[in-house]
């Protein structure tokens, strides 16, 4: 087993069985293994001590940014990356993961750049089926560039050390990890409540703030609080768009058959509900665009709309149709940025 200079943490809570899947899966990358335990679990402990990890006992504060950077306090390594206990690398993916990550922490720019694991969350669906859904999470980082705001409750969010929080950027596909965290309905349930009081808290103190209404809105989403979500996403859209949110998603779904041969309409409406998160309806709309170009209509947004189809999939994980629709979108700026940022 080589020595690999970056520390592992793994946030915990009464999960031994998880963490012991967990910590099996890392145990060959030769990583310091750092475990905080929020449940203060006696068995978490001895689970530690017999995987050769490091355990330290954790008081919860109602912040996942307190304990993230509780466990930085507590590694010699300033390379880090985060899993969380119901988390794990897949066998297949060990070898990649681990030389993402050593080709990631050998960069000259950590001072700017994060690294970004795309996080496959097992879902069961109604019929009882399960399927696979991808979403990209900040996970590696060097701690004496970057750290977790405390402002900010929920999902993780790293600020710079050194105030360099307009230059940083996200670098994508550095690691696969799978979560099952919120595999059953009654555990999506419990969890995503847990995650809404937060949230309303980080709205609390920040009123207004889009980031906390984002992930206020996805709260009520994952919740089934369908109206709720629509009511914040309102007011989000009315923020960035300078024009009422609910009227432009009403128009949007008003002019579908009328508009039906347009690109600026299919423009408009990838957009709109690109920032509703309805992304099945964004990515029908921006590819309409392209079958309208197939058909011989002219449009000046194809290649906006290759650039958007592709980060839709990257937010997905789904990384070579994502590098496929980047490189289809010519010299599109954005898109020439977002295929440089996938290692």
């Amino acid at each position: 087993m080589c020595k690999m200079d970056i520390a592992i943490c793994i946030l915990t809570k009464d999960e031994d069985a998880k963490l012991r899947r967990c910590l099996d899966s890392v145990k060959d990358v030769g990583a310091e293994l750092i475990v905080i335990d929020s449940g203060q679990n006696e068995s978490t402990k001895a689970l530690c001590q017999e995987l050769a990890a490091e355990y330290h006992p954790y008081d919860w504060a109602d912040n996942f940014a307190l304990a993230r950077n509780y466990a930085l306090e507590q590694t010699l390594s300033n390379n880090i990356y985060f899993l969380d206990s119901d988390e794990w690398w897949d066998e297949e993916d060990v070898g990649f993961n681990t030389s993402q990550l050593l080709k990631y922490f050998n960069r000259p720019d950590l001072a700017e750049a994060i690294g970004m694991a795309t996080i496959i969350n097992h879902r069961q669906k109604d019929d009882g089926s399960e399927e696979e859904v991808g979403q990209l999470k900040q996970r590696a980082f060097n701690k004496a560039y970057f750290h977790y705001n405390k402002d900010v409750r929920v999902d993780e969010v790293l600020s710079s050390t050194l105030g360099f929080d307009s230059l940083a950027f996200n670098l994508a596909n550095v690691t696969r990890v799978h979560h099952d965290g919120f595999l059953t309905a009654e555990s999506r349930t419990k969890k995503n409540a847990q995650r809404l009081v937060l949230s309303l808290k980080d709205l609390e103190d920040h009123p207004g703030d889009s980031k906390a209404l984002l992930t206020l809105a996805d709260c009520y989403r994952e919740g089934g609080q369908l109206e709720a979500a629509k009511l914040v996403y309102d007011q989000v859209v009315s923020a960035t768009t300078g024009r009422d949110g609910a009227e432009l998603y009403q128009t949007v779904v008003d002019s579908e058959n009328l508009l039906a041969d347009s690109p600026d309409y299919h423009f408009m409406a990838g957009e709109i509900y690109g920032m509703y998160h309805e992304d099945a309806k964004a990515q029908a709309h921006f590819a309409k665009i392209l079958a309208l170009q197939d058909e011989g209509i002219d449009s000046t947004y194809v290649p906006v709309a290759h650039y958007f189809i592709g980060k839709l999939a990257e937010a997905k994980g789904d990384f070579e149709t994502a590098k496929k629709h980047y490189r289809l979108s010519g010299e599109y700026p954005d898109a020439i940025d977002a295929l440089a940022a996938i290692l």
